[in-house]
């Protein structure tokens, strides 16, 4: 699977599957979404190569579907400018359900690249492990976050209050839901 997508800034960007060469990419750019403090539960940057190199093993190992945003103008790991993955279930009862987490760098929001990796990672998730239904969770004051994923069709089922403590804040977190065969319209975007 591979899709090629040129955005507005005149960039090309290829969304496709991970591959080892790009684990150092991923983690720079997990970072520096959590520098921003804004959308993930997380306070530490990740550091460690061990911790790191773990993750994608996991990743391969429970074939879990992880789809990057590469801008290949840009040297590593720097080329690596957003990740979807869509992670198993503990559950041996909910195989059928995947997890879906998402980042996409500062610079290269609102340019449809979240769209694409999430579309890309469903149909990945469909395909290759057979998910029905993606579940998530969203910050509630990422508003943006929450009207792309009403967009694609995922449906709100809860609201966990006071969930994270951030910065002497309180932060609701938003719960959903997409069946894929009732929602989510499995053509060309």
């Amino acid at each position: 699977m591979k899709k090629v997508l040129e955005i507005k800034t005149g960039e090309t960007i290829v969304f496709r599957h991970l591959t080892k060469s790009d684990v150092d990419g991923v983690w720079n750019n997990f970072n520096e979404v959590i520098n921003e403090g804004l959308y993930l539960p997380v306070l530490f940057p990740v550091r460690s190569q061990l911790e790191k190199d773990s993750w994608y093993h996991n990743i391969k190992n429970e074939k879990e579907i992880c789809i990057v945003a590469e801008n290949t103008a840009l040297k590593r790991p720097y080329n690596i400018i957003g990740q979807c993955e869509i992670s198993n279930s503990n559950w041996d009862a909910a195989a059928h359900v995947g997890t879906l987490g998402i980042i996409v760098k500062e610079k290269y929001r609102n340019l449809t690249i979240g769209r694409n990796l999430i579309d890309l990672a469903i149909r990945e998730s469909k395909r290759l492990n057979n998910k029905e239904k993606i579940v998530l969770s969203s910050f509630s004051n990422n508003q943006r976050a929450i009207h792309l994923f009403t967009e694609l069709g995922f449906k709100t089922i809860g609201v966990r209050k006071k969930q994270f403590l951030m910065d002497s804040d309180y932060i609701d977190e938003v719960l959903m839901e997409l069946w894929i065969d009732d929602s989510f319209i499995l053509g060309e975007l």
